[in-house]
């Protein structure tokens, strides 16, 4: 399987770092929810919130270039390359790539509302995309084992009674 190449947009004055105002427009700056496709600009990585908190302390202390990652209910999202489902993401993460997501409100933060973003991404709020290698790493190290197989051993006829 060949590894996808993913480039980071530049817009034309040839600045990769404001990539989320590329690729977001309107949503990224909006003070409402708004309506965002995935699937050709980015993907977005779903896991439950406690995988998920743990895989980007892992990738901070690491120092890994962390994009922008927001929560619905209990589980995070996180922005990434499209393409990225070609990784062999296991459970419980989960690649969403199109049609469309709700994304959240711009000042959205805090423990309060049930959709919020948890950062906008590093630095200062412009990168969009978190490595998907590193993230895929991050994650199927805090992913639960796979459950053993069932075996089953005949069945004994009991003795006869006669």
């Amino acid at each position: 399987m060949a590894a996808p190449r993913w480039t980071v947009p530049t817009l034309d004055d040839g600045e990769t770092h404001r990539q989320a105002y590329q690729l977001l427009g309107p949503a990224w700056r909006s003070s409402a929810p708004s309506v965002i496709s995935t699937g050709t600009g980015f993907d977005v990585v779903q896991a439950p919130q406690d995988y998920a908190a743990a895989a980007l302390d892992r990738m901070r202390t690491l120092g890994t270039p962390v994009g922008a990652v927001y929560a619905e209910g209990d589980n995070w999202r996180f922005f990434v390359p499209p393409g990225s489902g070609t990784l062999p993401w296991s459970a419980p993460a989960l690649c969403l790539s199109g049609p469309a997501l709700l994304a959240p409100a711009r000042a959205a933060r805090g423990p309060g509302p049930d959709l919020r973003w948890i950062t906008r991404g590093e630095p200062c709020g412009q990168l969009l995309w978190t490595p998907p290698t590193v993230l895929w790493a991050a994650l199927a190290a805090l992913a639960p084992p796979a459950p053993a197989p069932v075996t089953h051993t005949p069945a004994t006829r009991p003795a006869d009674l006669s």
